[in-house]
């Protein structure tokens, strides 16, 4: 067991000193000064202040304010040495928390930080009365236990009284630490405490939750009045089990009670080291390493709040990082400052696969398997490469994976071995451009792992990545600035967006086929459809709603069809075929927007043709289990068609038989819109439902287990629309996704997975 009895010193404040003393209790403060040959550093705990009387050299009794510290590192205190301390933080006062550090000694020093919370950020456990972490006690009814926010001059104060119930065992505070302490490491822990009467030996530990490894153990004194305690425990044993520290308060008797308050058990190097509770700073920022930015370097001031009224003036490039770490919500700057060709969905010599499911850290574009053989990206053209030879730039990405090493080189020349583990991180490579007639600039990335993972590239002029800023495939070379949005704006990309803002004060589409001038005029498709204040004009003719006649109107409501009706034979006998249940199904059809001239229902053939069932002219239907169209198959399906004037409108139904012992899925496609579109004007939603036996179980399947699958007139564009992935349970349809007909189909596989 490793309890550490800390050394206590006694730092006076000379009485002829001007200085006063501002310490108080459960300040950690340091000291820290270049002697001439070394650094000299001391990192301590107040465990107590006061005033000692003492007789000068001349007669007179002076006051003399002093600390009691606890060493925790560094040197030993000396006569003779600076003994100028300075508070960094309190292990539970929070408005004590924050200090600012002035230093030219430290490593990447000059700089002057704001440093804050890090006592409280960064601890293990800080009970209070909220749903993070409370005060606990061990399982049993000897004690209760209420929580006071202040009491008596003490915050977040915890108070235990015994009852009269006997004991089953240890009680007391009980407090779950978690995993994750490393051996070795110190832990601190800190607390006041006070009892109803004196208790000599109370004893605690920190162990694991199970109780069958102890780091370290001892008991302290307990008195009617608030007294500090400091521990310091060393870790002894393996980081996977949880940690628990207890007080054992089985010494209590009926009515006793006994109150701690301002817990805190920290890491002895969270308060050791303030990096990650530097909340500004100014100077060297080289060291800091930022959520959103990543590593910073060079000189400069760093802020997480910044405010500022009257004149801001900006000279260079505004960007912002959104609360998820790392992608640009906007950007105002250089325009063409990620040199890579398509950075969002990759611009390779072969095909690379993405990683399904990984949201990139950058959050938007894809992420990629480096396979086997590795990657090849194209990052540039060779007469970007003939411009640029010879000068610096820097090439950035994110990879994660199982441990292990990635290569990455420039059209064959080794630039960089990167080392990466199973979490999203950016890694950077500065460099220098080579020009070898007639390639273009290839970046290799090679990997000596299997699953390794790498997105959001950039290639960007100086040693050093900015924040990612994604591109597609048309880049703006320009030394120009502008704006670009991401979310609440304009989207696409800076260099390619979605839309334009003009100089003239209009707004266009980034292809130019659509633009919206600041007096309200514009064009949409390349100017065939044009529109002023009164009036819209398509190809010279102008049309206005209140010129329609009511057939004209009619015509443009969406005509479509529906069908319902049961769609399930039920058989409880497989060998009883003429016992089922119902004995015929009805199927009802209705038309919205249109009254039919002629109707018809047709059913498929075992073949796949469709055909006529003679008498069928009414909008319903009545469909017996042994009708000679079911050609003993178990699966029927029918359509229904309806002709206003010479158009058509359809829709299909499916109809099974089920026999006890064997369910029957089902998939129902139907149309939002109709069946059929006319003047090329396509927009509809299909959706898929998906019965067993009579019940719809569509909601219990995952969308991911829902594919779609297209057959037109035009077998190439099938199959470049079918390599696209369409899954859902809904599809958007478009007049892209038409060209005079097609059939559209969905697979489902039966699974909650």
């Amino acid at each position: 067991m490793s309890l550490l009895n800390y050394n206590r010193y006694k730092i006076c404040i000379s009485p002829g000193s001007a200085k006063r003393q501002g310490l108080r209790t459960g300040d950690v403060v340091r000291r820290q000064y270049f002697d001439g040959q070394n650094i000299i550093y001391t990192l301590m705990v107040v465990l107590d202040t006061g005033t000692d009387l003492i007789t000068t050299l001349e007669g007179q009794q002076k006051e003399s304010a002093y600390f009691v510290g606890a060493l925790l590192d560094g040197d030993v205190p000396q006569d003779g040495q600076v003994l100028d301390f300075v508070r960094v933080t309190n292990l539970f006062d929070e408005d004590r928390s924050g200090a600012m550090y002035l230093t030219a000694s430290d490593s990447e020093s000059p700089y002057m930080d704001i440093i804050d919370g890090m006592a409280q950020e960064k601890s293990l456990c800080y009970p209070g009365n909220d749903n993070t972490c409370r005060y606990t006690l061990a399982d049993g009814d000897c004690l209760s236990g209420e929580y006071f926010s202040y009491k008596d001059g003490c915050n977040r104060v915890f108070r235990m009284v015994r009852n009269g119930i006997p004991l089953a065992g240890e009680t007391g505070l009980q407090q779950i630490i978690g995993k994750g302490l490393e051996n070795p490491e110190r832990i601190l822990i800190s607390y006041k405490i006070r009892a109803s009467e004196d208790f000599p030996t109370i004893p605690f530990s920190l162990g694991y939750t199970d109780g069958s490894e102890t780091d370290g153990s001892g008991t302290i004194h307990v008195s009617t009045d608030w007294q500090y305690k400091l521990t310091l425990i060393t870790i002894d044993y393996l980081p996977t089990y949880e940690r628990i520290f207890k007080l054992d308060l089985s010494g209590l008797q009926a009515d006793d009670w006994c109150e701690i308050a301002e817990l805190n058990i920290i890491r002895l190097s969270d308060i050791a080291t303030f990096a990650d509770a530097t909340k500004a700073r100014v100077g060297k920022i080289r060291g800091i390493i930022d959520p959103t930015f990543g590593r910073l370097d060079g000189y400069g001031a760093y802020f997480q709040n910044l405010y500022a009224t009257r004149n801001v003036n900006i000279a260079g490039t505004l960007t912002a990082g959104d609360e998820s770490g790392f992608a640009s919500t906007f950007y105002v700057g250089r325009i063409h400052k990620n040199c890579l060709i398509n950075s969002s969905s990759g611009h390779f010599t072969g095909i690379v696969e993405k990683a399904v499911g990984e949201q990139p850290p950058a959050g938007i574009g894809d992420a990629f398997r480096i396979p086997a053989g590795g990657v090849t990206l194209i990052a540039q053209t060779r007469s970007w490469a003939e411009t640029h030879q010879g000068e610096s730039y820097c090439f950035s990405f994110w990879a994660k994976g199982t441990p292990g090493t990635l290569t990455v080189s420039q059209n064959g020349h080794p630039l960089q071995e990167i080392e990466i583990d199973d979490q999203w991180k950016r890694y950077h490579i500065p460099f220098v451009i080579r020009y070898e007639e007639p390639e273009d600039v290839l970046i290799e990335i090679a990997s000596d792992i299997t699953g390794a993972m790498f997105c959001c590239a950039q290639l960007e002029k100086g040693e050093r990545p900015t924040l990612y800023q994604a591109t597609d495939d048309k880049l703006a070379d320009t030394d120009e600035y502008g704006a670009w949005f991401s979310r609440g704006g304009i989207g696409g990309t800076i260099q390619n967006p979605l839309l334009k803002l003009n100089a003239d004060g209009s707004i266009s589409a980034g292809d130019g086929s659509f633009v919206i001038n600041p007096d309200g005029t514009g064009y949409f498709a390349e100017g065939r459809f044009k529109w002023t204040k009164d009036t819209i004009t398509l190809q010279d003719v102008t049309i206005r709603w209140e010129d329609f006649d009511d057939r004209a109107k009619e015509n443009l409501l969406t005509k479509y069809v529906t069908i319902v009706g049961t769609n399930l034979f039920h058989y409880a006998d497989a060998l009883q075929e003429d016992a089922c249940e119902p004995k015929e199904i009805i199927l009802f059809a209705t038309e919205y927007n249109f009254t039919a001239r002629a109707r018809r229902w047709q059913y498929m053939e075992s073949e796949g043709n469709w055909k006529d069932i003679p008498g069928s002219n009414s909008d319903f239907f009545r469909l017996l289990p042994d009708a000679h169209f079911w050609e003993n198959r178990e699966v029927l399906t029918l359509k229904y068609i309806a002709n206003p004037d010479e158009s058509e409108y359809f829709e299909t139904v499916t109809i099974s038989k089920q026999y006890d012992g064997a369910d029957s899925y089902s998939v129902y496609i139907a149309s939002a819109n109709g069946n059929v579109f006319r003047n090329g004007i396509i927009s509809t939603t299909l959706s898929a439902r998906v019965l067993k036996g009579g019940e719809d179980v569509t909601e219990l399947i995952p969308d991911k287990n829902f594919s779609w699958t297209r057959a037109g007139n035009n077998p190439a564009d099938d199959t470049l629309w079918n390599s696209v992935s369409h899954t859902g349970k809904v599809l958007e349809i478009t007049g892209e996704d038409v060209y005079r007909k097609a059939v559209f189909d969905c697979e489902v596989i039966i699974s909650t997975q």
